[in-house]
């Protein structure tokens, strides 16, 4: 009895080990803006082909069958739009147009044989629909220098993408919590879904600030796994004895340039009395 199972396990494991896919590949991502293609290899061996199948989650959106005409047949579903494929012996691609929205699904490459027993063997993969931002986060107002009392609004805009950024501002590293007016905004829709968003961060500078402030805006793309693209700007802070300084000095310098221009002028005038009085 045991020899028996045994010889029906290893009879089942050479048969099902016969044919299988060997590889399926699947952008992790897919721009909206152009096609993606999907492929999947497999072997068949001792065994004959019956039909090569794609699904987006529960859908089929291609089906190849050799011994049929056309071999090739599409199928568009919502969300994708299946512009074409091509298949060999041992490999079938498809090329699908996602629609511009971020969303995820579910791609599977199935394989049968032919009759009687038809056979299957099916192996899936996930890929989101994304564009990514082409440059880094721009940060706007920012100035050089600032004094204790100061208030600013800066504006960090991201780059376009889909889905659209989150932003986070960072203040020498510490996240800050968005306000209700300080909520992001959103550019209109461009080709392929894409748009950029902004948001807007007010600092009011404390009396006794000195030092520096390093200010950071963070774009990010809420997939998985996150995208995160940043940019930041460092701002130098006058306390109130470094301006009393700096206006001291620049008080000097006037002072000294005002007695210079009055001697000029003295000297001046005792060689105009000098000229008068001989004559």
């Amino acid at each position: 009895m045991n020899m028996n199972l045994l010889t029906l396990m290893i009879s089942l494991c050479a048969e099902t080990s016969a044919y299988k896919i060997t590889q399926v590949k699947v952008p992790l991502y897919a721009d909206p803006r152009r096609a993606a293609e999907l492929s999947c290899h497999f072997r068949m061996d001792d065994h004959k082909l019956h039909s090569v199948k794609w699904y987006r989650d529960l859908h089929e959106i291609f089906r190849y069958n050799p011994s049929q005409q056309p071999q090739i047949r599409l199928f568009n579903v919502t969300g994708v739009m299946v512009e074409g494929g091509e298949c060999e012996s041992d490999w079938c691609l498809v090329r699908v147009m996602p629609a511009p929205e971020a969303t995820r699904a579910a791609y599977s490459c199935e394989i049968s044989t032919e009759g009687p027993k038809f056979m299957i063997a099916r192996e899936t993969k996930h890929m989101t629909v994304v564009a990514m931002p082409d440059k880094d986060p721009v940060i706007y107002g920012a100035p050089k220098l600032l004094k204790p009392g100061d208030q600013i609004v800066l504006n960090c805009t991201s780059d376009y993408s889909l889905p659209p950024s989150d932003i986070n501002w960072y203040i020498n590293d510490e996240l800050q919590k968005p306000e209700l007016w300080h909520r992001s905004e959103l550019s209109a829709v461009q080709p392929g879904g894409l748009r950029s968003s902004w948001r807007t961060l007010r600092i009011s500078v404390p009396s006794d600030a000195s030092g520096s402030l390093r200010v950071r805006c963070e774009a990010v793309l809420t997939v998985e796994p996150p995208v995160v693209r940043d940019t930041s700007a460092v701002m130098t802070l006058f306390s109130r004895t470094q301006l009393s300084k700096y206006m001291f000095n620049r008080g000097s310098r006037i002072g000294y340039r005002d007695l210079m221009l009055v001697s000029v002028m003295f000297i001046n005038l005792n060689r105009k009395l000098s000229v008068s009085w001989s004559l």
